[in-house]
C-alpha cells in the first residue's frame, strides 16, 4: 500500500473514533452493539458504491448517475420476478447486468461524446431513475415470497452482523487489492495524475476508462441487490440523492477530487462518519437536515486537507 494512503486511512479512522467518542459522551443511545450495527448497515449501502467511485474519482471523473441506477437494479430485478416469473437468481443476474450495461453506457457516451462524465450522468441520472419509474409505474413492487434464500440470506444476519455489512467488508478488501495492486488500479491512477503522460507511456485509455465505468455500475448493481434483499421492496423513491452520500464518502475517505488517488478502505470509513453523524445528531435530538449541514462542513475540511498534503507533496 501506498505510505500516504495510509496515512489518510489512519487519519480518517482518527477521525471516525472521535466521532464515535463525542456521541458517546452526548447521548446514553449512541454506544450500544444493537445502534452501531444499525448505523453500520444503513451506510453499508453507500459504503458499497462508495468502492466503484474511488475507481472513477481516481480517473478524475464523477459519477451522478449512482443513486438512480441502485434503484434501477432493484426495478428490474423485482419487475422479471413479478410480470416475467423469473426465478430469483435469473432475476439477480438480470439486475447484474444491467448495471454492468447502464456503467458501459456512461463510459462509452462520455468517451465518444468526449464530454465529462459529470455532464453525461446528469442526463444518464434522470434516464435510469425515468425507466425505474416507468416500469413500476410510480408504484412500490413487493409481494416476493419470503422463503426464498436471496431474501434469507441476502437480508439476514451472520453472528448478528447484517450480510450487506458483511459483503462490504468483502468487497472493500477485494477491490482494495484491485485498486493498489493491479495494473487497472495503477492505470487508473495514472490517468487521473495525467492523461497525457499516460496516453505516451502506452496506457490504454479508452479501455481503462470503460472497465472502470462498468466495474461501477457492477458494484452500484451488487449494493442494490442487497439493499433490495434486505427491504424486500423496490420502491421508484429509494435511491434519491444517494449519488451525493457516495461521493462524499469518497472525499472524506481521502480519495482527490482531481483524480488521481484515492483509497477503498477510507472511503467505507468515510461512508461509515456520515452514517455516524446522522445517527449521532438523530439521537441526540436534530433533525436530519443538521446531518446535512454538518455532513457538507467535513466534506470541506476534507477536500482542504487533500489539497494540503497535495500541495505539500508537489512543494517536497
Amino acid at each position: 500500500f501506498h505510505p500516504l494512503s495510509q496515512v489518510q486511512e489512519i487519519g480518517v479512522l482518527i477521525g471516525l473514533l472521535s466521532l464515535c467518542a463525542f456521541f458517546a459522551f452526548s447521548t446514553p443511545h449512541f454506544f450500544t452493539a444493537f445502534n452501531l450495527l444499525r448505523v453500520v448497515r444503513q451506510i453499508s449501502y453507500i459504503g458499497i458504491m462508495a468502492i466503484g467511485m474511488v475507481f472513477v474519482l481516481s480517473l478524475g471523473e464523477v459519477d451522478l448517475s449512482v443513486g438512480s441506477l441502485y434503484n434501477l437494479v432493484q426495478v428490474i430485478t423485482a419487475y422479471s420476478m413479478q410480470e416475467f416469473h423469473l426465478n430469483i437468481w435469473p432475476a439477480v443476474l438480470l439486475g447484474i447486468g444491467a448495471g454492468i450495461f447502464c456503467g458501459f453506457l456512461n463510459g462509452i457516451l462520455s468517451i465518444t461524446l468526449r464530454i465529462p462524465m459529470i455532464i453525461v450522468t446528469l442526463g444518464t441520472m434522470s434516464i435510469y431513475r425515468g425507466i425505474a419509474l416507468v416500469m413500476c409505474k410510480g408504484r412500490a413492487i413487493t409481494n416476493f415470497p419470503k422463503e426464498n434464500v436471496f431474501f434469507n440470506i441476502g437480508g439476514g444476519t451472520i453472528s448478528y452482523i447484517p450480510m450487506s455489512v458483511i459483503v462490504m467488508v468483502i468487497m472493500g478488501i477485494i477491490f482494495s487489492v484491485i485498486y493498489t495492486r493491479t495494473t487497472l488500479g495503477r492505470h487508473t491512477c495514472a490517468i487521473g495524475s495525467n492523461k497525457e503522460a499516460a496516453r505516451v507511456t502506452g496506457i490504454r485509455i479508452f479501455k481503462t476508462r470503460l472497465l472502470v465505468t462498468m466495474l461501477m455500475g457492477f458494484i452500484t448493481a451488487v449494493s442494490g441487490l442487497v439493499g433490495l434483499a434486505f427491504l424486500q421492496t423496490a420502491d421508484p423513491s429509494i435511491g434519491q440523492g444517494y449519488e451525493l452520500l457516495v461521493i462524499a464518502a469518497a472525499i472524506i475517505g481521502g480519495t482527490a477530487l482531481s483524480g488521481g488517488s484515492g483509497t477503498i478502505i477510507g472511503a467505507i470509513l468515510g461512508a461509515i462518519i456520515i452514517g455516524v453523524i446522522q445517527n449521532g445528531l438523530l439521537l441526540m435530538g436534530f433533525t436530519m437536515y443538521w446531518s446535512s449541514i454538518v455532513t457538507g462542513i467535513v466534506i470541506i475540511i476534507a477536500v482542504a486537507i487533500n489539497s494540503l498534503v497535495a500541495r505539500g507533496q508537489r512543494a517536497g
